[in-house]
């Protein structure tokens, strides 16, 4: 279980009354996506919707309606907060806030939901929440990674559309569980397999950690990862999904080459990663063309890894350049896949 839904569970379990509050449509910069939500009680918080003013003033406003007489406060309401000089932020957009009063019927219905998923593994499609509106907060559905709604909510919003959004004609309150996860095949875990391992694993990466010393591989542990051992790794380059991403950091060059070779091969791939220098650089890519790899194949290499500029050689170091380089990479090609989506639906 996450440490977010166990904060989310124990604030329900409590007694007392709770306000979901939720992301429920976004225009222009905001602190957070649509769906994003947090539980706000008198005394204690879970979750969160983006921070700073915006989240003060929402607690601000739900804990003085929590003290009040509880009769007049809405048991659903919308209300749009505007990022500008009002909130005093710089995001410039504006957020449709979502509050539902929770009493202990509909606290015990997601609390339910809530614990039901926790203990599952992260879908790559990442995984929502929705209730029909009609039903007042008391029938929650789980969209996983192969449900049409989990692809449509998943795939990006809109300004026509939000957190409460119209599925199969009825009004619906959808809450973002988690992100998608992006698959990646991290070979090599020598010192710094296990850092970048360590540094990746609270991020939406679904990792496989790959190499052939057994021994290299006990005892890691990590959030979505999964360890293989291979006698063969750059036969396990087959195995990779579409859109994955690669890091080769093995402790053999030829092994290196090999599943760089194996990777280039082939044209769905998204990062294809190796440690190295310049000098290595140069190497592979003249091994690389020798062995009948073009331009277009081995443009797809990124060596040496990390971020410009990050010149520490540490195994930590190294490995929050590369998380970086990674998130960077998953955000482009997100955006990209949005914006394929939109074009194919007439979108824009």
């Amino acid at each position: 279980m996450t440490l977010s839904l166990r904060d989310h569970i124990n604030l329900l379990s409590a007694p007392g009354p709770v306000m979901l509050v939720s992301v429920a449509a976004i225009r222009g910069s905001t602190p957070r996506e649509v769906g994003a939500f947090m539980l706000i009680a008198s005394d204690g918080l879970a979750g969160t919707i983006g921070g700073g003013n915006l989240e003060h003033q929402v607690t601000l406003r739900v804990r003085q309606c929590l003290a009040g007489d509880m009769t007049s406060i809405p048991t659903a309401e919308i209300v749009r907060f505007p990022l500008g000089p009002g909130l005093g932020q710089c995001c410039g957009g504006s957020v449709e806030v979502g509050f539902h009063l929770l009493d202990e019927t509909k606290k015990e219905a997601l609390c339910a939901a809530l614990a039901a998923v926790a203990d599952q593994p992260v879908s790559q499609s990442g995984r929502w929440l929705m209730m029909p509106v009609s039903t007042a907060v008391g029938a929650w559905q789980i969209a996983g990674a192969e449900s049409a709604q989990a692809a449509m909510l998943s795939g990006g919003f809109g300004t026509e559309r939000g957190g409460m959004v119209a599925i199969n004609g009825v009004k619906t309150l959808c809450l973002r569980l988690d992100d998608a996860l992006s698959p990646l095949w991290v070979f090599g875990a020598g010192h710094v397999g296990k850092a970048v391992v360590a540094a990746l694993s609270p991020l939406p990466f679904d990792i496989h950690l790959v190499d052939s010393r057994e021994d290299y591989l006990a005892g890691i542990e990590g959030k979505n990862l999964h360890i293989c051992q291979s006698d063969r790794p750059e036969l396990d380059v087959a195995d990779i999904p579409a859109g994955g991403h690669v890091l080769i950091l093995t402790h053999n060059h030829a092994l290196d080459f090999d599943i760089c070779r194996a990777a280039l091969m082939r044209d769905d791939l998204g990062f294809v990663g190796m440690i190295g220098s310049q000098t290595k650089r140069a190497r592979f890519i003249r091994r690389l063309s020798d062995r009948g790899l073009g331009p277009v194949e081995i443009g797809r290499l990124t060596c040496p890894i990390g971020i410009q500029g990050i010149t520490g050689k540490q195994p930590v170091v190294i490995a929050a350049s590369v998380a970086a380089q990674l998130l960077s990479v998953r955000e482009a090609q997100m955006t990209q896949n949005q914006t394929t989506k939109a074009a194919s639906d007439g979108v824009g």
